[in-house]
């Protein structure tokens, strides 16, 4: 697509791509970050709470009796962990181990977080279950011996825990806190990263195509500028930038280019007019010589024929020069037109007299094909110019016996002429430079390459074209197409 080609478009594409990849980076982060955070949270939380339990129950915990396989244990556990030993235990009237459950109870209905507390004696028989825990049982088969240790289970039901877990010579303690709540917190985080991140990079995709849409507008006025700019008026001026920036250096530069261009344009038409103004008198000098020459009766056949080549070069220059002297005025704007009504149809029966007369010497018929009594809105002499030409170039590329043919048809709005030969064609590869000035095709060893160039221009200058269909050996057709006269009121 033409949009990914354009500074506009990219500036958007990578614009968006940047700002995306900063939110899904934002993003990200930040949901690991509050997951890391939330979790480190509750493992201290959890922390905490089973040292309090611990140290709540430790000091009143000691008359506690253990089973005989429950000291074994104990011991071994000591022995791992280097702990002090203490083997005697002792009874604990009932009253007092309620008082201590009660105090526990208390403290878990008060804790901010929703939390399950279990504690078992040594004999692995339970001694508290928080209300919160229901017939649920809290179970981890390594359970460490004076430090905490936190996992993450499952309960019977499959639900997810945090469990933090310790042990002493007395009890075994359990917290848990369920993760369904931090999981839903997470998941909302996650589900507003999802929402809002498409509707951010849509608003970025739009804000970046009217941010580049508008810092580029100073150079689309500069490109529209720039393509009206042509020979005929090069002293107009690209618009100035207010601010002294980049378009403003840059369409200064440009300025001064077409200054210093305009410059070199203006001193190479005064040199070429001036040329062609001097060699006129020059060549016209010379041709009324040798033609007053050619009328001596006695001038030797050698000597005639000499003379008779140079004057044929030198028709064929001051062809060249009187071309180059329209060319010049045209681009300059110095050649004015008198528009008028013309009948084409009565031109062009005028013109194909002449035609006949040029056609006769190599036995060349000229005809008529469609005539349509048709005007025009032109200058007269200029359209008597552009048919001639059209007219010599089909007689000159004719070969002998052949016919050329001339037709005049309303289309529409338009006015279509078109002169056809049959000669010699023009290759394909030259039908699109044929309207270029000095062009020749590399079977022509006549003419001066300008008389197309001129019938462009004059035919573009009425408003009108001019083209060509070709086909080598099998002759060529010039169509020009002229807008109609619009009738008067």
């Amino acid at each position: 697509m033409k949009l990914f080609h354009s500074i506009r478009g990219k500036l958007t594409l990578w614009y968006t791509a940047l700002l995306a990849a900063t939110i899904v980076g934002f993003g990200g982060i930040s949901y690991f970050f509050t997951r890391s955070t939330l979790s480190e949270s509750l493992d201290r939380s959890l922390h905490s709470e089973v040292k309090w339990v611990k140290e709540f129950i430790e000091p009143k915990a000691k008359k506690i009796r253990l089973k005989r396989s429950a000291l074994l244990e104990l011991q071994q556990l000591k022995r791992s962990a280097t702990a002090p030993t203490d083997s005697e235990a002792l009874a604990v009237d009932s009253a007092e181990t309620d008082q201590i459950w009660n105090q526990i109870y208390q403290h878990t209905i008060l804790s901010p977080r929703r939390q399950y507390i279990q504690i078992l004696d040594r004999n692995g028989d339970l001694l508290y279950r928080s209300p919160s825990l229901g017939k649920q049982t809290l179970k981890y088969g390594e359970i460490p011996y004076g430090w905490v240790n936190i996992v993450t289970i499952r309960n019977e039901e499959g639900r997810e825990l945090r469990l933090a877990s310790t042990q002493n010579d007395y009890v075994k303690i359990f917290v848990a806190y369920p993760l369904e709540e931090l999981n839903e917190a997470l998941d909302n985080i996650f589900l507003i990263i999802r929402i809002l991140a498409p509707i951010a990079i849509l608003i970025s995709l739009v804000g970046g195509w009217f941010l580049a849409h508008t810092s580029l507008r100073p150079v689309d006025a500069i490109t529209r500028t720039a393509q009206k700019i042509s020979a005929q008026n090069l002293a107009q001026r690209l618009p100035a930038h207010a601010v002294d920036d980049e378009l403003g250096r840059l369409t200064a530069t440009f300025n001064d280019m077409i200054g210093r261009l305009q410059e070199s344009f203006m001193q190479i038409q005064r040199f070429s007019a001036d040329a062609s103004h001097e060699l006129r008198t020059p060549l016209t000098i010379m041709r009324g010589e040798i033609e007053v020459a050619l009328r001596r009766k006695r001038l030797p056949v050698p000597t005639r024929e000499l003379l008779t080549s140079v004057h044929d070069e030198l028709i064929r220059l001051s062809s060249i020069v009187e071309s180059l002297m329209i060319l010049i005025k045209s681009e300059s704007g110095r050649l004015a037109f008198q528009f008028d009504n013309v009948a084409l149809d009565e031109m062009l029966e005028g013109l194909a007299e002449d035609a006949r007369v040029l056609a006769s010497r190599r036995k060349i018929k000229v005809q008529f094909g469609a005539m349509e009594p048709v005007s025009v809105r032109g200058d007269a002499t200029r359209l008597h110019q552009l048919f001639l030409n059209l007219i010599d170039n089909a007689v000159k590329y004719s070969e002998p016996q052949s016919t050329v043919t001339l037709s005049l048809r309303r289309i529409e709005a338009n006015a279509e002429v078109s002169i056809q030969d049959t000669g010699i064609g023009i290759p394909k590869k030259d039908l699109s430079k044929i309207f270029d000035r000095f062009y020749r095709v590399k079977t022509d060893g006549s003419g001066s390459g300008l008389g197309l160039a001129i019938a462009k221009w004059i035919a573009e200058a009425h408003h009108g074209t001019v083209r060509v269909n070709s086909r080598e050996k099998k002759g060529s057709t010039f169509i020009v197409t002229l807008p109609l006269a619009q009738p008067v009121a």
